[in-house]
């Protein structure tokens, strides 16, 4: 079976829930994934896998933990347990990012940023995800899938961060301390800087005190905390994929 499209690839996922035996579900949506060309498709096929037929972020958490327990040198950094809290907020905050783009997927008019919707889909897990597998299984019926975008729309109202409009200062904060610095090259300069911008906005503690560093002034406090979180950031990405869980851990 050869899926090309977005709708094909959701129809597959519907499919894959209406298997009733979960190791069944990994299986088939593995070779769904390794059998699909198109890259579009394959990420969709991969984001449902690990979000609603895995253990979603939480098992990636653990699993995270237990590769890094397993390594015979574990990173330096991750001695300190204050870096040790910030690598794993900032890992918890890539997989978030890394997975919210099946609810728009899901709800394709559904108007709001990745980081948005990463915010939401940390803060509560589990009801987007019966959101989405209701959605899924209600593909066809207008008025099922409707009340199921409502309620995410109401969400992220709910989640909605008091600094929220000032995001732009956020944005325009983290471009100027990596081009500044030379943390990034000059190719992947603001791909790099949105994405640290993300990771920041995803944490109202981060969003918080990189604001009240800029409205006090304090350029060198702002710089540092971006550089700290950057040097995090691409501590996470150095791992290898946090692999799903495969058929013989399914519970």
């Amino acid at each position: 079976m050869f899926i090309r499209t977005r709708e094909e690839a959701l129809q597959a996922v519907t499919d894959l829930l209406d298997l009733t035996d979960r190791p069944q579900q990994l299986l088939q949506s593995t070779i769904l994934i390794l059998s699909c060309l198109d890259v579009e498709p394959r990420r969709i096929l991969a984001e449902a896998q690990a979000l609603l037929i895995a253990d979603g972020l939480d098992g990636r958490r653990r699993r995270r933990r237990a590769f890094l327990q397993r390594l015979e040198a574990p990173p330096v950094l991750l001695q300190d347990p204050e870096v040790d809290r910030l690598f794993h907020a900032a890992a918890s905050s890539l997989d978030a990012l890394e997975l919210c783009g099946l609810i728009r997927d899901v709800f394709p008019g559904l108007r709001a940023e990745r980081w948005q919707l990463a915010r939401v889909l940390l803060e509560g897990e589990q009801e987007v995800r019966g959101r989405l597998v209701s959605a899924l299984r209600g593909r066809g019926r207008a008025d099922l899938v409707r009340v199921e975008r409502l309620a995410v729309e109401s969400l992220l109202a709910g989640r909605r961060p008091g600094w929220a409009d000032r995001a732009g200062t956020l944005r325009t904060a983290c471009l100027n301390v990596l081009r500044g610095s030379g943390l990034s090259a000059d190719e992947t300069l603001h791909q790099d800087a949105e994405r640290l911008f993300e990771i920041v906005a995803v944490s109202d503690d981060q969003a918080g005190a990189l604001l009240s560093a800029l409205d006090e002034r304090r350029t060198d406090a702002a710089a540092r905390q971006i550089v700290r979180l950057h040097e995090t950031m691409e501590a996470v990405l150095s791992l290898p994929d946090v692999p799903p869980a495969d058929a013989s851990q399914a519970a």
